[in-house]
């Protein structure tokens, strides 16, 4: 007769680390795109009924309460101001849309002289960004 040998006991227990792996990628892409949703100031934003969810353009020009502006989350003053964002436009071959967003505060004055300075740099389409009302 022929011998099989002793029969062994197989492991009944899962791999648990390619679960893990996958559950902390998950985590980290979580993490990581939750910091880039958010906005880069903390602006009051003034609300809108009638407001339309756009893409969001390349170039953003931001208006704090205080009046500091920045471009692409880079501090710029005024001065300074037309000539960066006509850089920026110009290196744009199809679209140069910018978007506005302006603190509550913010006197309307001043944001009507930064929306002319950039339709003076080339800008050809400026969103103002809200926030929906609800």
């Amino acid at each position: 007769m022929i011998d099989f040998g002793e029969h062994v006991a197989e492991r009944k227990s899962l791999d648990l680390t390619p679960m893990l792996d996958v559950v902390f990628l998950l985590l980290i892409f979580f993490l990581l795109t939750s910091i880039f949703a958010r906005p880069l100031l903390p602006l009051d934003l003034p609300e809108a009924a009638s407001g339309q969810v756009l893409q969001e353009p390349e170039i953003s020009l931001s208006i704090q309460r205080d009046g500091t502006l920045d471009l692409n989350g880079d501090r710029v003053i005024r001065e300074e101001l037309a000539e960066k964002l006509a850089v920026l436009l110009s290196a744009r071959t199809r679209e140069r849309d910018v978007s506005l967003r302006s603190d509550r505060g913010v006197p309307f004055g001043q944001v009507v002289e930064i929306m002319d300075l950039a339709k003076q740099a080339g800008a050809e389409n400026i969103s103002v960004v809200t926030d929906q009302k609800p």
